[in-house]
């Protein structure tokens, strides 16, 4: 009985061994097969989750082909991973891939980037940062929905990202006291305005003043809020929300110029003269 329970484990492992090496014939050649088979049509995908147009297909056919037609081309002579690194060279698109199926059509999926604020510096110059905290040119033919951001900026767009902690880790020294670069701070407060719908709705722009503190342009009334850096900006907001429910909606929203919220726990108000 022993000898006949180890044959029958040999017997079964046997099958299993000639089942998976004809498997693995069949699959390379399959794989060989399609590798051989020549392109067909380029499918290009642009995902549509930022609602952006800064490309469209043309564009990246353009870039796609822009070391050759791929149509005509055996699928295996075609590199994917070349063609997703020329794809990102495009400035307006965040990720890409390109991948081949078994019908001979050659896949291109591309994401686009997502702005939040529009810079306008000190030198005129007019860029872009993104949801991912990188800079981006301006589209000559689409101008998307983003919060602007202008006055005493002086960073540009050489600088091509802020640093990767947002929050202030990557501070300069003023006077001894440790503050976020004020690129760093304009994004912040920008990724902050625009992730609420009332206060994105009800911002018309950015402004850094002279002396290099934030200021936020309602798009109601004709004051302004100064916000001074970006500590505690839910504390900050949330007290500007009680002032304009008890305050300005029962004093009116043209009486005052300026709401300072630099102080903590308080709003001090200055009065039109």
């Amino acid at each position: 009985m022993v000898i006949k329970a180890k044959v029958r484990k040999v017997l079964m492992l046997t099958v299993w061994i000639l089942s998976f090496g004809t498997v693995f014939v069949l699959l390379s050649f399959v794989n060989q097969k399609q590798l051989e088979l020549r392109c067909d049509h380029v499918e290009v995908n642009i995902d549509d989750a930022v609602a952006h147009e800064f490309i469209d297909q043309k564009d990246i056919l353009e870039l796609v082909n822009s070391k050759g037609k791929v149509v005509g081309k055996p699928l295996g002579a075609i590199n994917t991973m070349l063609l997703e690194k020329i794809i990102l060279t495009n400035p307006f698109v965040s990720r890409a891939e390109v991948y081949s199926s078994i019908n001979g059509n050659l896949h291109v999926d591309i994401w686009q980037r997502d702005p939040v604020v529009r810079i306008i510096n000190m030198h005129d110059e007019q860029f872009y940062i993104d949801r991912e905290g990188r800079f981006m040119p301006v589209s000559d033919h689409y101008t998307p929905p983003a919060i602007v951001a202008n006055g005493y900026i002086f960073n540009t767009y050489a600088e091509m990202k802020v640093v990767e902690d947002v929050a202030g880790n990557d501070t300069v020294s003023t006077d001894s006291l440790q503050v976020p670069r004020m690129i760093n701070q304009v994004y912040a407060l920008a990724t902050f305005l625009e992730a609420d719908t009332f206060w994105s709705a009800n911002t018309e722009q950015i402004y850094v003043n002279e002396q290099q503190e934030l200021e936020v342009v309602p798009r109601v009334g004709n004051h302004r809020i100064l916000i001074g850096d970006t500590t505690d900006l839910n504390n900050k907001f949330s007290r500007l929300m009680t002032f304009y429910k008890q305050g300005l909606n029962k004093t009116g929203w043209n009486n005052y110029n300026v709401i300072n919220l630099k102080f903590r726990d308080q709003v001090v108000c200055s009065k039109i003269k």
